[in-house]
């Protein structure tokens, strides 16, 4: 055989060798090869500078963290994926000054507890935050939810509507129009068995932060490298955080739980308390047409306040805009006071 061609075999299988070792180190380092059962992930908090305030409370077999500040009508926020109540926190101080804010770690994100081998599907979320309410002495609450929460809102108006009082959705995820498709080669990556535990490490890199969570935002580069790494680090700060997320990836990208808010339908169209849509209106990932058909299936709509320099997270894009918003509706005002930027129900469901 020629030697050149022996010398060139032997070197692609040394490389071969150096590069399969690297990726089973990886793979053992992210957590791969770790057994399901019964092992726990975020038992450890993530020192995200908002983390501090949380306190936890026995729900159902789940350790539920949440934020509990103020004095007034009770106000829940879900937040969205694959975030935490971190999203929040520019708002919760503004909102505070009127009611009991309430912003709970959804099950599979932030800093609640979950085993490997648990479910925390969309269901358990409903779960969760029904008995979470329970648990606070809170028959009904006025609610904010965003993008996974904002799911969890819609299907507790199917099963459980007596517990809604005022209904704030923003950018939600809605019937089955999730994932969105700036977020699927992420997901699809972070799944991978190949791929997956070189992005743990790979997320340690600032620029990777921002290119993953920019798609949330209008103007990306105006967000903080802080905020990037507190997103980021609630799910790569350790081998069962990272698991974590990849399983809860996985039911994302699974069209039976997609469907899952597709039978929440029913309940919307039959949910007459007020609703407001505040909406950032640059949102790529779950754009203005869903807003608009949210507001024509759901009678207890009053229309949509637009966010026009936000994308998928106006709370933190416009914090005092958003938090205006909420409070005008939420106070019993009518929502005139979203001037030029408001489009009501009446005007949309006329356009059908």
């Amino acid at each position: 055989m020629n030697s050149k061609v022996v010398k060139a075999a032997k070197g692609l299988a040394g490389f071969t060798a150096i590069t399969g070792l690297a990726w089973l180190g990886m793979a053992w380092g992210s957590g791969t090869f770790l057994s399901r059962e019964g092992r726990w992930a975020a038992d450890t908090v993530v020192n995200d500078g908002f983390a501090h305030q949380k306190k936890y409370i026995e729900v159902g077999g789940v350790r539920v963290a949440y934020i509990d500040v103020g004095q007034g009508p009770p106000l829940i926020l879900l937040h969205g994926c694959p975030f935490s109540a971190h999203e929040w926190r520019e708002i919760i101080p503004i909102l505070a000054r009127t009611h009991r804010v309430i912003a709970p770690d959804l099950i599979g994100l932030g800093d609640t507890p979950v085993t490997l081998d648990q479910d925390y599907r969309l269901p358990e979320d409903v779960r969760m935050v029904t008995g979470l309410m329970d648990a606070l002495n809170i028959p009904s609450a006025d609610f904010i939810g965003h993008d996974h929460g904002g799911a969890t809102v819609q299907l507790m108006m199917n099963s459980a509507p007596e517990r809604l009082n005022r209904v704030i959705l923003t950018n939600v995820e809605a019937y089955d129009q999730w994932p969105s498709k700036p977020e699927l080669p992420y997901l699809r990556g972070i799944v991978n068995p190949v791929t997956g535990p070189l992005l743990y490490y790979a997320f340690r890199m600032d620029w990777l932060q921002r290119q993953a969570f920019g798609v949330a935002f209008h103007e990306p580069d105006k967000v903080s490298q802080q905020t990037y790494a507190a997103f980021t680090m609630q799910h790569a700060s350790t081998p069962e955080r990272w698991q974590r997320l990849r399983r809860f990836f996985a039911w994302q990208l699974d069209p039976v739980h997609n469907n899952i808010t597709m039978t929440a339908i029913p309940g919307m169209r039959r949910f007459t308390r007020p609703v407001l849509l505040l909406w950032g209106a640059k949102d790529e990932n779950f754009g203005p047409a869903i807003a608009r058909r949210l507001v024509r299936d759901i009678p207890g709509a009053v229309g949509i306040g637009w966010m026009q320099q936000s994308a998928h997270m106006p709370m933190l894009e416009e914090p005092e805009a958003y938090a205006a918003a909420a409070e005008v509706f939420l106070t019993d005002q009518p929502p005139t006071g979203l001037g030029a930027n408001f489009e009501t129900a009446q005007v949309i469901r006329a356009r059908q």
